[in-house]
């Protein structure tokens, strides 16, 4: 809370502006204001006075749209917030359109509120699949935008408020909390303070950065600011921070990150500041060097100079007011100018000068034009597809390929070339003539030949995803400099020649999801059209990021001493199941069939310690029981999905009569088709076993009775989703568990958090809970079906 909204100016608008929204004839509501006033921080203060009297809606979802709006980041933000987990998969945009429609148009009894932040410009809604005005029933909308004409434009009419400014005495009023102690018994500070408070347009983004910066300097500092910063040219401001920055390192970040402009992934951060050099002296590693990167973005977050809210470690957000400052000013001298798409068109003289450029609205004719000019200074390119910058999923291509109109001759200084959604099928020869080049990133460019790349020494980070080709060649083997190789999404490459990886002895992250899996193993055949092995990676010492398909697991048998056990980010998929968990780090993925024994290698017991998204399928021969699967316990699992294996018989077991701790982060347990599953938890648990568990989906578990005995269940507080479907044996969720295990004084059952209870074709249930029918469940909130449970097939309802 930066404080920005505890004043009477705001609690007024704040106040009107729930009030319309509880006014049944107002069905669309706007907010305007200038950049950097607060609209954002008024929609969360909003937000946070809805879900607290849980009255008005009964679902608040909210996207952001911005200066060039992606429509399927919208829908997906929509959905995910709807709990619509059926559009991701829907690839059509007239598909994805009709799901949102349909799904918000599904109960008119449903009211929800969709807050679309930062509009431009008129936003057509029925591309989306938001229903218009007249068609919203039970939906209402809430806009912001910095223009009044665009809210008259999406027809909020009489329901339009306008976002000020602070007055003087609430913007000091910041100001004076932003310094902590510093105005105490100072008289010349708060002279100084007032005047410069005047000063910053009533702007609370202005307020709080500049604030931030001179808590801790000294009066000298205080009246250098009042000299410098001009009222009518807010960059002023914006440099004034810039320059109170404690180092160049985090100058520059805060530059690139007002060049991307908006929300950007820290990945791609990271990937610039590498190709600049830092950390080089230092000598860290790439995830010493994204530790040092998280610290950097904290220190400018710290300074008010990107948005709270976001989550450091994969996305962070800059205010398109700091971001267009940054574009027009030459913050570092007249020799440093950089360009983005959202600063119109430069003439040639001026463009020549630029050292960094970023252009997400590249076709065929800009680029050609691009490329006629001289970036003798040029450090960073970086272009996209219109409208594709952001997207995690790519777009269907501009079919040209633009491979002819590409000429790097005149960017010889240029240390990073980051191209996304751009059809290059043949990289130009003149790419060989970048010899500075640290980071080259291909995102989906349908790249077919690398070769080229070989003559890049001095690389550093090299991504190909989402590349056709077909063979990686031998001189990607000569970039031994080469500290990250990322070929995920490169779903026609069959051959990687043999020795290629082996020579990549700094490589320190390999990333080939939804790529090459074809290892050959020891009795392979040399020939031309033989393959890597998976040996090669043991000259791999330095590897600490690693995601792989391996679909022969009899090939992980031929070797050991494989370098995986010091892994901290992996995902790797043993045994080609069909089952993709989308977890970012440390997945383990296993269909191991008759190679049961690949749990007992040591790089695997290590690697199943730090796992924390698991999935196990078709265990025969091995382990009884789930929680000894890991030798060592699964410090850190958060989801376990286990299907088809016979083995199992309990998830957690205590053989020897003392409570088990096992399971103690998990949040998602999913089991399918366990035929001999007899119970979930076998014998006294700890307090914490499955304390914190959310989901559990138990599907085909034909064995199994009930799921908990009333004390366990007493202790799932956190679960948020309950299905149960096709466990022909299952007679009630629940069981008193007397003489078995030692339960509470209270037989009360209390799941606050409980959303979703799905009960699905459950022939032999008769009660949610046996042995205990007194005992009552108290349910909050959320979503109840159940279905085809007792002895007809008709729905079937009672108290729970």
């Amino acid at each position: 809370d930066r404080g920005d909204t505890n004043f009477d100016s705001r609690a007024s608008i704040l106040e009107d502006i729930m009030n319309a929204l509880g006014d049944e004839k107002h069905k669309v509501i706007g907010i305007y204001g200038e950049g950097g006033v607060g609209k954002t921080t008024l929609l969360k203060q909003v937000q946070k006075k809805l879900r607290n009297e849980k009255k008005l809606f009964h679902m608040i979802v909210k996207a952001n749209v911005s200066q060039n709006p992606d429509f399927k980041k919208i829908q997906e933000d929509i959905a995910y917030a709807l709990g619509l987990k059926t559009l991701k998969d829907e690839t059509s945009e007239e598909g994805r359109k009709e799901l949102l429609f349909k799904r918000l148009q599904n109960d008119p009894s449903e009211k929800v509120l969709i807050i679309l932040d930062d509009l431009w410009k008129d936003l057509d809604l029925g591309v989306v699949g938001i229903p218009s005005k007249d068609e919203s029933k039970g939906c209402k909308l809430l806009l912001t935008s910095r223009f009044k004409d665009v809210l008259e434009q999406m027809e909020c009419h009489n329901s339009i408020f306008h976002l000020q400014g602070l007055k003087d005495d609430e913007a000091f009023r910041l100001f004076e909390k932003t310094v902590g102690d510093r105005l105490k018994d100072n008289e010349q500070l708060k002279t100084i303070a007032d005047q410069l408070v005047k000063k910053l347009a009533g702007l609370p983004l202005l307020i709080n950065s500049v604030a931030k910066s001179l808590k801790d300097r000294d009066v000298a500092a205080w009246r250098s600011a009042l000299k410098t910063i001009d009222p009518s040219h807010i960059e002023t401001i914006v440099k004034w921070s810039y320059d109170h920055l404690k180092s160049e390192d985090t100058k520059t970040l805060f530059l690139l990150c007002g060049l991307i402009g908006g929300t950007i992934q820290v990945e791609i951060l990271l990937v610039l500041v590498m190709g600049l050099g830092f950390f080089e002296e230092s000598r860290l590693t790439m995830q010493e060097s994204r530790d040092r990167l998280y610290t950097m973005l904290a220190g400018l977050r710290s300074a008010c100079l990107l948005l709270d809210g976001g989550d450091d470690k994969k996305n962070v957000t800059i205010h398109d007011l700091y971001s267009e400052a940054v574009v027009s000013t030459p913050f570092r001298g007249q020799n440093s100018l950089m360009m983005n798409s959202n600063y119109g068109s430069w003439r040639k003289e001026k463009l020549e000068k630029c050292w960094a450029i970023c252009l997400a609205d590249v076709g065929r004719d800009r680029l050609n034009e691009l490329m006629t000019y001289r970036f003798l200074d040029l450090k960073i390119l970086m272009l996209s597809q219109p409208n594709y910058w952001r997207r995690v999923h790519p777009p269907q291509h501009d079919t040209a390929d633009c491979s002819v109109l590409l000429d790097f001759e005149s960017m010889k200084e240029l240390q990073v070339l980051y191209v996304r959604f751009i059809h290059i099928a043949r990289l130009p020869s003149s790419i060989g003539i970048l010899g500075n080049l640290h980071s080259l990133y291909l995102d989906h460019c349908n790249v077919e030949d690398a070769a080229i790349l070989g003559k890049l020494k001095a690389l550093q980070i090299l991504c190909l995803a989402g590349s056709a080709l077909s063979r990686l060649p031998k001189e990607i083997g000569d970039l031994t400099n080469l500290r990250l190789l990322n070929l995920s999404d490169c779903n026609r490459l069959r051959t990687i020649e043999p020795g290629v990886l082996k020579r990549l002895i700094n490589l320190e992250e390999l990333y080939l999801r939804g790529s090459f899996d074809q290892w050959m193993g020891k009795d392979g055949i040399l020939s031309e059209s033989c393959n890597a092995r998976l040996a090669e990676l043991k000259s791999l010492t330095k590897i600490a990021s690693l995601e792989i398909s391996i679909p022969n697991p009899r090939v992980l048998l031929e070797d050991d001493d494989f370098p995986f056990g010091n892994l901290n980010r992996f995902w790797i998929n043993i045994g080609n199941a069909k089952q993709q968990l989308k977890g970012e780090l440390r997945t383990m993925i296993l269909k191991l069939e008759e190679w049961d024994s690949i749990l007992l290698e040591k790089w695997v017991q290590k690697i199943l310690q730090k796992t924390q998204y698991l999935h196990l399928e078709g265990l025969k021969e091995f382990k009884k029981n789930a929680h000894e699967l890991c030798t060592q316990g699964f410090g850190e699992l958060k989801r376990l999905s286990i299907d088809s294996s016979p083995s199992i018989k309990y998830i957690a077991n205590s053989s020897d009569g003392l409570p088990l701790t096992a399971f103690t982060f998990l949040e998602h347990l999913f089991l399918e088709n366990l035929v001999d599953l007899e119970k979930i938890c076998n014998g006294p648990v700890a307090q914490e076993c499955f304390g914190i568990l959310k989901i559990v989906d138990i599907r085909k578990c034909q064995r199994l009775k009930n799921l908990w005995f009333l004390p366990e269940m007493q202790r799932l507080v956190h679960l948020e989703e309950l299905q149960v479907r096709e466990c022909d044996s299952m007679r009630a969720i629940i069981t008193d568990g007397a003489g078995e295990i030692e339960g509470l004084a209270d037989d009360m059952v209390e799941l606050p958090n409980l959303r979703r209870l799905n009960l699905l074709a459950l022939p032999k249930m008769t009660s949610f809970c046996t042995g205990a029918e007194s005992a009552p469940i108290q349910l909050l909130q959320g979503y109840f079906l159940l279905h085809s449970f007792g002895h007809d097939e008709r729905s079937t309802h009672f108290a729970l």
